[in-house]
């Protein structure tokens, strides 16, 4: 609804904010905001005018909301913003917020491409070819956390070494089948579960998956290590 001098109002009477007024009550700049509505974190403001534009009070909270969980989780955007769908729906997001900590964790400040590549070595032309083959897998196109950065020298190494980009590509095929089978398993596990119950059991199957992963590879490659009669041989 709207007020006799155009101002939208919310059902409850609440009066819609201008820019200025959600730039000043969130502490957070006009640039940053309307990346959170082109991205759909925020909701779409109300135009009365073609140069007015007006938000709903709940982008506050919401605001708030995008902040804290950037700030203590070092959550993305695309979590948080499955997040907030979830809130919306009126569920307690308490349990998935700290499954999207464990998943993501705390990975440090973004760089860009051009510090990427200054940090570990790598060409323009490598992380490209290395995106595209999903061997360098950064959460956020052209940003690269820290672990980005500890795996593109260690690529860089490998690269150095005498290793190809297609020597590498069974490492994405395997883990995307690997994902699948693990993502398969949790539903059969958590199907008839409530969605705070299946939030909380993914986050016990999500450690467990963890370290089940590194514990079997690592075993097996000991295992293969023992057998070898020596380095030049294939088998055992």
């Amino acid at each position: 609804m709207a007020s006799s001098h155009g101002k939208p109002h919310t059902e409850s009477g609440s009066p819609y904010l201008k820019m200025k007024e959600l730039v000043d009550a969130s502490g957070v700049p006009k640039s940053t905001l309307l990346l959170y509505v082109n991205t759909g974190l925020l909701p779409e403001p109300v135009r009365t005018q073609r140069n007015m534009a007006y938000y709903h009070p709940s982008c506050i909270e919401r605001v708030g909301f995008i902040k804290q969980a950037q700030a203590r989780h070092r959550l993305p955007l695309a979590a948080i913003k499955g997040l907030l769908k979830e809130m919306d729906n009126g569920r307690d997001v308490g349990p998935l917020v700290e499954l999207q900590a464990t998943l993501f964790g705390s990975r440090g400040r973004r760089i860009g491409r051009q510090a990427f590549c200054s940090a570990t070595g790598l060409s323009g032309e490598q992380v490209t070819a290395l995106c595209k083959a999903r061997i360098l897998v950064p959460l956020a196109d052209g940003q690269f956390d820290r672990e980005d950065q500890a795996m593109g020298r260690l690529l860089k190494k490998g690269l150095d070494m005498g290793m190809t980009i297609p020597d590498l590509s069974f490492y994405p095929k395997l883990a995307e089948t690997m994902v699948e089978e693990e993502i398969t398993l949790r539903q059969k596990i958590t199907g008839p579960l409530s969605f705070e119950k299946d939030a909380a059991l993914t986050l016990e199957l999500t450690r467990m998956a963890r370290g089940l992963r590194t514990y079997v590879i690592d075993r097996i490659m000991q295992k293969r290590l023992i057998d070898f009669k020596g380095l030049k041989n294939r088998k055992p």
